[in-house]
């Protein structure tokens, strides 16, 4: 019954590196029936650890491989939780089981895209925990490990402009899905500063802080955010009828009650 479990798993492992391989032209919807037809599959042998007998190591490369092309396939459709469903699952081949399997080719990159899924996230503590499990060395000398990191410096130094411009020069194309989704959030932290530290800004000086490319873009963000341009910069509304008159009279009461209640305290 094993045999013939691994046999129907090998060929539907088979189908699935064949669509996925097709690039720009492959079916994600294809793609996702045969990742669950492969997990049903995958239960029959050891999938998991603690399944009650040592994996082979056919079955641990077949599963990894599945895996990690469930968790591409889960990038290529944007889906974040099933990303993280996948990178759950692929941690033990990537650290239980890596002194019985050879590093696969994507691991780097699948565990550099998780950090940077965390990043993207704001889930800072979780990012942290997951720096702990990779080696020092990796962190520093590994493109795809070394990039969030980089990241996560420039976020705590407040060096927004940087995460930015890092957007072009990410190591892998499949990392740019997080990238946007952090550019937005990065991007709305630096308006909302430029809000409260000024009236106005030229054009120029905006499309320079926010790393737009050009005039229509910036203008379509600043209308999202309710800035008016006026005289060749946007005027930010936050700054508009604000009220700075000092409540005096309210001010005084409060003062003269606490006093009244320091002197019943003496």
């Amino acid at each position: 019954k094993k045999m013939a479990s691994m046999e129907e798993a090998v060929s539907l492992h088979q189908q699935l590196s064949g669509e996925w391989g097709k690039g720009a032209g492959r079916d994600l919807s294809k793609i996702a029936s045969l990742l669950k037809a492969l997990k049903i599959r995958l239960t029959a042998l050891c999938f998991l650890p603690g399944a009650g007998s040592e994996p082979s190591k056919q079955e641990l490369i077949l599963a990894r491989d599945v895996l990690e092309i469930g968790a591409q396939w889960s990038i290529a459709g944007r889906d974040i939780p099933s990303f993280e469903r996948y990178m759950s699952q692929l941690k033990c081949y990537y650290f239980d089981y890596r002194t019985h399997l050879d590093d696969s080719p994507f691991r780097s990159e699948l565990l550099g895209l998780n950090l940077l899924s965390f990043l993207a996230q704001n889930r800072l503590s979780e990012f942290h925990t997951e720096l702990e499990l990779l080696p020092a060395d990796d962190l520093q000398s590994n493109v795809y490990l070394r990039y969030p990191v980089a990241l996560e410096q420039y976020l705590m130094e407040g060096c927004y402009n940087k995460v930015l411009l890092s957007y072009d020069s990410a190591p892998a194309k499949s990392y740019r899905f997080f990238l946007d989704v952090m550019s937005a959030t990065v991007r709305d932290e630096i308006a909302s500063c430029m809000e409260k530290a000024y009236e106005q800004v030229a054009v120029t000086d905006a499309m320079k802080l926010l790393v737009v490319s050009n005039e229509s873009e910036l203008r379509e963000y600043a209308s999202g955010r309710g800035w008016s341009l006026v005289n060749g910069g946007f005027k930010f509304s936050t700054h508009d009828e604000v009220d700075v008159t000092i409540p005096a009279h309210k001010l005084i009461v409060r003062t003269l009650d606490y006093a009244k209640e320091l002197e019943k305290i003496v």
